[in-house]
């Protein structure tokens, strides 16, 4: 339990402001998100980079790239802000049932600390890969313009973000400004995503801990009685319930945000393999395909987290089915309703629950096309060039 809190004060704390203060509190230091605010404010020079660059495919993909991920860090702060305290009274839920199921037995706790070592083990993963393609976008100018002004010995100046500035970067004053902007901004892109992804690979993995605990009680119920099996089998699916609930809660809050996540990882793939394949040999092939990877990752996330959700919550039918109720009931209309309580939950049960982004469900068959779709961008991106 203090692991899962930890993961989402840290990640949360990224953003410069505290979710588990109160709301007058939460903005005493509104300076430790201007690498946020900066998105926003850099965002037209950006759109007029794009609009500039319009006739030319290469530059057009890279400015193009660069405005999908402003849009979808802006869009994605703005929900945090949004949904704060929707996020707050999700986590205090969390932490009540996580510890009312942790204090019933050892087993149960273990579970509960599997679950959130292997959400750990993900979340560093993916923000590993996420800091990398922000070190290497702050860096890469430099390093190309550095790799100019040795071969050429002349350097054009160069930014993180393709922008399009009404002043003169030529001038030193003018370009370190610029620079120092853009990384601010490329730090306030990478933020948001980190906070939001890995609290809802965080959520995700404690659903599936509560629905593998209601499918290890289910197996293991026996009462002495039917009347004590009957409000034995009560308290699991009250916990299957309650579990699909919180399910219901995560999505809602979700679904504008894994829609968003979707639409624009199916775009940025294919520009970011399209640039990738133009520069395979040089220095910024490093770049792209850490950002391919980084992108991809990101969508896999929701996908992978979806279909395990779904998979936990639709193997509760089979745990009904392995479980001993045969042993547990005797003759009579208790027995009866008994198993007519199983059958309605194996019913249940059998749709599980499904994470959605509105028009689409995240799963891996959703990861797939979006991989798909990409490829197909890419070679008619390249037909073009």
């Amino acid at each position: 339990m203090d692991s899962f809190l930890q993961v989402q004060k840290s990640t949360i704390a990224l953003l410069g402001f505290d979710l588990f203060s109160e709301n007058r509190e939460m903005w005493k230091r509104p300076y430790r998100a201007m690498n946020v605010f900066s998105i926003a404010a850099i965002f037209p020079f950006i759109l007029a980079a794009v609009l500039h660059n319009w006739k030319n495919v290469l530059l057009l993909a890279d400015a193009m790239v660069a405005l999908l991920i402003t849009i979808l860090g802006l869009f994605k702060f703005s929900m945090i802000l949004y949904l704060r305290r929707d996020f707050k009274r999700l986590i205090d839920k969390f932490r009540l049932l996580m510890s009312n199921e942790a204090e019933q037995g050892e087993e149960y706790a273990e579970i509960l600390n599997a679950a959130n070592k292997q959400d750990q083990r993900m979340c560093t993963l993916f923000r590993t890969c996420f800091l990398l393609a922000w070190a290497l976008n702050s860096v890469l100018p430099l390093v190309r313009m550095g790799l100019s002004y040795w071969l050429a010995g002349h350097a054009e100046p160069e930014l993180p973000f393709p922008c399009l500035f009404p002043w003169n970067i030529h001038i030193i004053r003018n370009y370190v400004l610029s620079f120092i902007w853009s990384a601010f901004a490329s730090t306030g892109v990478v933020l948001p995503a980190v906070s939001l992804d890995t609290i809802f690979c965080s959520f995700t993995s404690n659903l599936c801990a509560f629905f593998k605990i209601a499918q290890y009680k289910v197996v293991r119920f026996k009462g002495g009685s039917l009347k004590e099996s009957q409000a034995t089998l009560n308290k699991v699916f009250a916990l299957y319930q309650t579990s699909l609930d919180m399910c219901n809660d995560l999505n809602q809050c979700y679904q504008p945000i894994i829609c968003a996540q979707f639409f624009i990882s199916s775009l940025q793939p294919c520009m970011l393999g399209y640039l990738f394949s133009i520069t395979f040999a040089q220095t910024e092939g490093v770049y792209y395909a850490s950002f391919i990877a980084t992108i991809i990752i990101q969508a896999y996330i929701y996908c992978y987290c979806g279909e395990n959700l779904k998979t936990e919550s639709a193997s509760f039918e089979w745990a009904i089915y392995d479980s001993p109720w045969h042993e547990s009931l005797g003759a009579g209309g208790a027995s009866t309703s008994i198993c007519r309580s199983l059958l309605i939950s194996m019913m249940r049960a059998h749709r599980g629950f499904r994470i959605t982004g509105y028009f689409f469900e995240a799963n891996m068959e959703a990861f797939s096309s979006i991989v798909r779709t990409a490829m197909s961008y890419i070679t008619m991106l390249r037909s073009f060039s």
